[in-house]
């Protein structure tokens, strides 16, 4: 009787974790099949993970404001999350607002992406009476695993060219990274499996 509850409880652990495991790659397999596609211009850095191989950590242009180019909702601290409207007519998508709930509705050529605040700084201005609001935000795309020993290779293209990160992104402005480019021209691609 007890090695019979044994199996059961053991059974019923597996597919809990198959279905945790299948839910996690099914999210991952809708989001990058996604039609909302996004480029995003960014600076790398390139770091070697011992375990996991090489990566790029991605810097976005995205990932600093300040309210003299953008309004940054007064209400935003260190760890809310951010809804950044992009503007996706160029090729590359620049931000054109910013929420700290997601936006009902978005225009044509926009996409939203969902960030977290980093961190909030307010400076004042040289005899003025403005404050100055600046914030750091990160999102779940900020490193990206590439083959081995090519890391390197992505970073000799910081200086010399432009760097786009292509994006897939959903309706809740979730991301995940589907490729990078650079000058235009596909160099990764991430497979679906």
């Amino acid at each position: 009787m007890s090695t019979t509850r044994i199996l059961i409880g053991i059974a019923i652990a597996v597919l809990f974790q198959t279905a945790l495991l299948g839910h996690m790659v099914w999210t991952q397999i809708t989001l990058l099949s996604s039609p909302t596609e996004v480029v995003l211009k960014t600076i790398p850095i390139d770091p070697h993970d011992l375990f996991r191989g090489d990566y790029v950590i991605l810097n976005y242009e995205i990932s600093t404001f300040d309210n003299d180019k953008i309004n940054i909702p007064d209400t935003l601290r260190q760890g809310d999350n951010v809804f950044v409207v992009l503007d996706t007519s160029e090729t590359f998508a620049t931000p054109v607002e910013m929420f700290p709930e997601a936006p009902i509705s978005l225009a044509e050529n926009q996409a939203v992406i969902l960030g977290e605040v980093s961190w909030v700084n307010l400076y004042q201005q040289e005899i003025c009476d403005d404050c100055t609001k600046i914030i750091g935000v990160t999102y779940q795309i900020d490193s990206y695993f590439v083959p081995e020993g090519t890391g390197t290779d992505l970073e000799k293209y910081r200086d010399e060219r432009a760097l786009g990160v292509i994006v897939a992104l959903n309706d809740e402005g979730d991301s995940a990274i589907k490729g990078l480019m650079i000058d235009g021209e596909k160099i990764y691609d991430e497979p679906l499996f």
